[in-house]
């Protein structure tokens, strides 16, 4: 397959043939209707569910043999869904544990009929073109915050942090061409300003902390063999450290930083959200209350909180931890499934990058670094329909790509393996 959209070759008569690789059309239509799903709202839904199906029927039998061969990546969304049996709101359960494992199986497929360098172009022309929309089609909020085309500022944040991560991949990787590098200076002056514009402190210093760990691996990358794994060691702990210490100290340390920014406080008390979810779990801690049936109206404790943080709304709020938010729902299963994905993709990433290099796994091994950092103190991922969960099941699945497919030694040029 090639690595681009359309190739063009010359004749004798001085005419050109254009081939254009479908799964690469294809892909690029299904990232686009991600970053505007927010936007356009069931037709964004109904796009990337056509088009990933489309994907998918174009060779039925290589996606049966993409699901027999990630199958336990799927464990995640099939326990969600099947969690409908215990559920107090089973039809809810369902349907959301439902159209999650649809996200996963597309995203699989998108993991291996692209290569992770056309994937990574594909994603980041949509991303840009989310960038440009946010600021020229943006809204603000009553609060006075800017979302640009997204239902929250943290979707926003999240997004613009993707575009920044790409756009550093491109630059610092001296194997793309100058106009892709070039690509990715102008991807990170559009992303920068508008992290700071939807204000999601979380969001910066995690990308900051990705940021210094990508450069710091790069330049273990740099070292003889029989000096890197030391040097592995020492940069996870460093980052474990990090993360442990930012999620201790994140309710005196948002508090400071919005009393500095002047923003409202009033959502900074995790402390207290941590502890009604602590309780909850204790109430079915292996299989939780069910997929999506927390945050809903009737829920005495829901409403309670509703009411104590000011979410006149009733939506778009959690317990602001990835594992203790879906330990209420979907139980300890669910959480010990998202974080063999979480963990294996860290794992398998920093390994496809000591051994490749290049921009495509260091973008995913970014991904995956900021969603890890970021779940101690948000729920970045796993939802339907979300182009950050995508973006970290494609790092999961390339990482593996990587382990089966990779020689031990090779040239420069296999590190763009192609699907």
């Amino acid at each position: 397959m090639q690595d681009s959209a359309m190739h063009m070759t010359g004749s004798t008569r001085g005419a050109f043939e254009i081939r254009i690789c479908p799964n690469a059309v294809l892909g690029m239509g299904i990232f686009l209707a991600l970053v505007f799903v927010s936007y356009l709202g069931r037709n964004g839904v109904l796009v990337f569910l056509m088009l990933g199906m489309a994907m998918q029927v174009r060779r039925l039998d290589l996606a049966w043999r993409d699901i027999r061969n990630y199958w336990w990546v799927c464990l995640l969304p099939v326990w969600a869904a099947i969690s409908f049996l215990w559920s107090d709101h089973a039809s809810l359960s369902l349907r959301h544990g439902t159209q999650l494992l649809i996200t996963f199986v597309i995203a699989i497929t998108l993991a291996n009929r692209l290569s992770p360098l056309l994937l990574l172009q594909m994603l980041f022309s949509a991303l840009l073109v989310a960038g440009v929309a946010s600021v020229l089609i943006g809204e603000v909020r009553p609060d006075g915050i800017w979302i640009g085309i997204f239902d929250s500022k943290n979707y926003y944040a999240f997004t613009m942090v993707a575009l920044v991560l790409c756009s550093f991949a491109f630059m610092i990787d001296k194997s793309q061409t100058p106009l892709w590098r070039m690509a990715g200076v102008i991807g990170a002056a559009l992303g920068l300003p508008q992290i700071f514009m939807a204000e999601s402190i979380g969001a910066m210093i995690a990308a900051i902390c990705v940021l210094i760990a990508a450069v710091a691996l790069l330049r273990i990358r740099a070292l003889p063999p029989e000096r890197q794994a030391p040097r592995i060691v020492s940069l996870c702990m460093w980052i474990g450290g990090a993360v442990l210490v930012m999620w201790y100290f994140s309710e005196p340390a948002f508090e400071l930083m919005f009393e500095l920014t002047g923003k409202d406080a009033t959502l900074t008390g995790r402390t207290d959200l941590w502890a009604v979810a602590v309780a909850e779990i204790a109430k079915a801690p292996f299989s939780g209350s069910g997929y999506r049936a927390f945050w809903v109206e009737g829920n005495a404790t829901a409403e309670m909180l509703w009411a104590e943080f000011y979410i006149g709304s009733k939506s778009g709020f959690n317990f602001h931890n990835l594992y203790l938010s879906n330990a209420v729902e979907i139980g300890l299963v669910g959480v010990a499934a998202q974080i063999a994905l979480l963990a294996s993709g860290f794992i398998l990433c920093i390994r496809w990058l000591l051994r490749s290099g290049g921009a495509a796994p260091l973008f995913f091994f970014m991904v995956v670094s900021f969603v890890i950092v970021l779940s101690f103190v948000e729920v970045p991922v796993f939802f339907e329909f979300d182009t950050l969960s995508v973006m970290t099941l494609a790092s999961v699945i390339y990482g593996l790509r990587a382990s089966r497919e990779l020689p031990s030694f090779y040239t420069p040029k296999q590190a763009g393996w192609t699907a």
